[in-house]
């Protein structure tokens, strides 16, 4: 089923298409592939008291008067966010973006009982969300952007211009911004750059993962960013999925592929991999991958060709570890004074060998005095065992590895009592 008939929780019917993965095929004649993009026109009619939503900008006005609603998206767009949504809406139109001439329209489509709740707490920014994606990523796809209560078997689903979220949170009173910044954040990447096939989906999902938070951070706080970053490492490594890559070829059943590697794992590449870079390379990069693949697809490696442009050396060792082994690195640090001085650090991996092996090139080492000095040092580390040595002011009395929390890992750290 991709077009639900829906009786409204608090009564009264409604229509709204629902495609994702591949469901557009049973009720539009398409290429039902990500990999076949293309404009889209619907012609609607509907009983005279409701409206209808699509793709694109409105046209052919003059006929809504007599229930005839018509949308042009003229970008392509992949068949599963092609969908139409019909249904007694209240329209509320938020500050547009002006661009120059042009005026991108920011609306919520809300039941009247919601309308007021929609605008007040989760599309309160639902502008400077969009300003702020396009100032770090490139100017906003679409000729409108329509944040529509619905029907769907997900939380949100981005549909080009128009965004469909579930009902039942705005009913409940619990729907935040975050699913807003999520779904946003794909209008970017997901809708105008596709993922060229399914199995590349972190590309989509790890994208909007990791944007939702970078665009809360820019509007909220940097501590947004950090503790969100930590709940994906958790949810990542409570997941039933460590044991499988995040390109995992062997998935025919797509809709699993809606875990926690596309969505937590995917954005702490994006993170680690800024962390490497620096900001400025790494959103030149993400801007330059926009430019080139927006209305267009990608795949993993392309976009490793845009970041390695961007950053003017050979990324292929970090995307490898990171996309094509499964899990995680597990470091077990063992360190000891060695002399006036001079510290000693044994570092292990011990995840299990059918993850493979890491390799670090920027692992952070926090050594703490017992009078609060502290002092940091900055290693690169790969292969199974690593010795490294560091030379301070005083005697440490505990030691950090990963203090600012930058990389996807578990550490266990512990003074060895006698020298190897």
């Amino acid at each position: 089923m991709c077009v639900i008939l829906t009786r409204r929780l608090r009564g009264g019917r409604a229509y709204f298409g629902d495609n994702w993965p591949q469901r557009a095929r049973y009720w539009l004649p398409t290429v039902d592939s990500p990999d076949d993009k293309a404009e889209v026109m619907f012609v609607v009619r509907a009983p005279r008291l409701w409206r209808v939503i699509a793709n694109g900008r409105p046209v052919f006005l003059e006929n809504q008067r007599r229930g005839e609603w018509s949308w042009w998206e003229r970008h392509p767009i992949p068949t599963y966010t092609m969908v139409i949504g019909a249904g007694e809406f209240t329209v509320s139109n938020h500050r547009p973006v002006i661009h120059g001439r042009d005026t991108i329209p920011i609306q919520v489509w809300a039941y009247a009982e919601d309308s007021a709740f929609a605008d007040s707490v989760p599309f309160k920014n639902a502008t400077e969300i969009v300003e702020t994606m396009e100032r770090l990523v490139g100017p906003f796809p679409y000729e409108k952007l329509a944040h529509v209560e619905s029907s769907t078997k997900f939380g949100g689903m981005e549909n080009s211009s128009a965004i469909f979220y579930a009902e039942r949170p705005y009913v409940e009173r619990r729907m935040g911004e975050g699913v807003v910044r999520h779904e946003t954040a794909h209008q970017w990447f997901g809708d105008a750059v596709t993922p060229r096939h399914f199995h590349h989906l972190w590309l989509s999902e790890g994208f909007a993962s990791y944007f939702d938070l970078v665009v809360g951070a820019a509007l909220h706080g940097d501590s947004l960013l950090t503790a969100g970053m930590r709940r994906n490492a958790e949810s990542y490594f409570a997941s039933s999925v460590v044991d499988r890559p995040i390109l995992d070829t062997t998935v025919t059943d797509y809709v699993t592929l809606l875990n926690a590697n596309n969505y937590p794992k995917g954005a702490w590449v994006l993170h680690m991999l800024r962390g490497l870079l620096g900001d400025s390379t790494f959103f030149r990069g993400i801007r330059e991958y926009y430019r080139r693949y927006r209305d267009s697809t990608a795949l993993s490696d392309d976009f490793r060709h845009m970041m390695e442009d961007a950053a003017g050396r050979d990324l292929e060792w970090f995307f490898r570890q990171w996309l094509r082994q499964p899990g995680y690195p597990q470091l077990d640090v063992a360190w000891r004074q060695q002399g006036v001085g001079r510290v000693r650090l044994d570092v292990t991996q011990i995840q299990p060998a059918a993850w493979g092996r890491f390799r670090f090139a920027r692992l952070t080492v926090e050594f703490h005095a017992a009078d609060g000095r502290v002092a940091r040092r900055v290693y690169s580390v790969e292969g199974n065992v690593s010795v490294l040595f560091a030379d301070l002011p005083f005697v440490p009395q505990t030691v950090t590895v990963d203090p600012d929390g930058a990389l996807l890992l578990k550490t266990s750290v512990r003074e060895a009592t006698r020298a190897p």
